[in-house]
C-alpha cells in the first residue's frame, strides 16, 4: 500500500467520522431540549401572570380595589399596575396599605421599585386616587427548583387606617386614670 493510500483511506474514515458525529448531535438535539426542561430555555423569555387582590381593613368606610385584574410578563420586565382608593366619608382619612406575595415563596423575588405602600395616603372626603405600584419579577426565579412550575403570582394589599401624629398625639396625651 503506497503512502497516498493510506492518507486518503485516513481522511475518509474521518470524513465518515465527522458525518456521524455530526448527524447523531443533530438528531440528539430535540432529545436534549427535553432532558433540561426550562433550563434549556432562555429565562428572560418566561412568562408569568401577576394577578391583583385587595382588601379594605374591616370596618374602614372606603373602596379599595385594583384597576386590573392581572397583567402577563416576562421575567425581569418591568410592570405597572394601580390601585384605586376612594374615601367614602365627609372627613379627611389617612391610610396604608400593607402588601402580601403568594405563593410565599415567590416573595423574595418579587421586586417593587415603587410603591404606594411605603407612604401613608391622605384622602379628603369623597376623593378617590390612583396609586401606582411598580415592579418586576427577578428572572433568577428560573434556577430556583421550586419554582419550575410557577405560572401565577397575586399580588395583595389590605388597605387600613394609619395612625396619624394628631390621632397619636390624642391617644398619648389622654388623661391617666387616678391610681387611687
Amino acid at each position: 500500500m503506497s503512502g497516498l493510500g493510506r492518507v486518503i483511506r485516513t481522511a475518509a474514515a474521518l470524513a465518515v467520522v465527522t458525518v456521524c458525529a455530526g448527524g447523531a448531535a443533530w438528531a440528539a438535539w430535540p432529545q436534549l431540549g427535553q432532558l433540561t426542561g426550562l433550563a434549556a430555555q432562555n429565562p428572560l423569555n418566561r412568562k408569568v401572570t401577576i394577578r391583583f387582590a385587595a382588601a379594605p381593613e374591616d370596618g374602614n368606610p372606603w373602596h379599595f380595589r385594583p384597576l386590573q385584574a392581572d397583567m402577563r410578563l416576562r421575567l425581569g420586565e418591568t410592570g405597572i399596575a394601580f390601585y384605586e382608593a376612594e374615601n367614602t366619608t365627609d372627613h379627611p382619612i389617612t391610610g396604608q396599605a400593607q402588601y402580601s406575595v403568594t405563593p410565599s415563596a415567590v416573595d423574595g423575588y418579587f421586586v417593587r421599585i415603587a410603591c404606594f405602600c411605603t407612604t401613608t395616603q391622605a384622602l379628603q372626603p369623597h376623593e378617590k386616587i390612583e396609586m401606582p405600584v411598580t415592579f418586576f419579577v427577578d428572572p433568577s426565579i428560573a434556577r430556583d427548583p421550586k419554582m419550575v412550575n410557577l405560572k401565577d403570582i397575586t399580588l395583595s394589599y389590605t388597605f387600613h387606617e394609619a395612625q396619624t401624629p394628631e390621632r397619636q398625639a390624642a391617644v398619648t396625651t389622654a388623661p391617666a386614670a387616678p391610681v387611687n
